[in-house]
């Protein structure tokens, strides 16, 4: 009896140590995946847009109130256009070029995506999904340049664009991708937040030390002053 207490207690150590391990395994994998990318990308564009004058604000939840201003700003614009031309995709684009508030492409995809935190996040699912896709495509686009098959080529287009539109759709609904990758979607969903407030916060730091030096104009955009303010 005490030889089968002795392996059951042996039992219960093991599952408790793999358990263990298991949860710093997806606590690595949610650091790697969710946190640490969240906050490059975070960091990269609320930087680029504060180099570009688009954000304002001099804490991160006044920048995220300006992110959400520029997004419905730009959903506004885009209705605007659609609603007065013959055609929305028509008047969308001639709405762009004459713009001269115009998003540049880096921040156009990510508000083509919502904004914020859900469509920065499908923003990193897109990218993650469309790598596989487009490496697949230059795989097989060596052999068929090879072999002359323009047939073979015209189908590898179609079936890259066909794909970039399942990967727009499958990005947007980003929690149902991320609960098949995940072990605990908390756990990744609360790293991620993370990761993106980090960013935000980051860029807002780098911004002023950098900007501000080089334009009191700038700096006032970047803390959200205004000239009658004392400063």
């Amino acid at each position: 009896m005490h030889g089968r207490q002795g392996r059951a207690g042996l039992d219960r150590g093991a599952r408790s140590a793999y358990a263990r391990v298991m949860d710093l395994s997806d606590l690595f994998r949610a650091v790697t995946m969710a946190l640490l990318p969240m906050f490059i990308l975070s960091f990269a564009l609320v930087w680029w847009a504060l180099h570009r004058g688009r954000l304002q604000g001099a804490s991160v939840s006044e920048l995220q109130r300006s992110i959400e201003a520029l997004g419905k700003s730009r959903k506004k614009k885009k209705k605007q256009a659609g609603d007065s031309g013959d055609g929305e995709d028509e008047a969308s684009g001639l709405a762009d070029a004459v713009d001269p508030e115009k998003l540049d492409p880096v921040l156009g995809k990510w508000f083509a995506f919502g904004g914020g935190f859900y469509g920065l996040v499908a923003l990193y699912t897109w990218l993650l999904i469309e790598w596989d896709d487009v490496a697949n495509f230059l795989g097989g686009l060596g052999d068929i340049v090879m072999r002359f098959d323009i047939g073979s080529l015209i189908s590898l287009a179609i079936n890259l664009l066909i794909e970039s539109i399942m990967n727009f759709v499958a990005a947007i609904a980003w929690p149902a991708y991320w609960l098949g990758e995940a072990n605990n979607p908390w756990l990744w969903i609360a790293l991620a937040y993370a990761g993106y407030w980090l960013g935000i916060e980051t860029a807002r730091r780098a911004g002023r030390a950098r900007f501000g030096a080089e334009s009191p104009d700038l700096q006032r955009t970047i803390t959200g002053q205004d000239d009658d303010e004392p400063s």
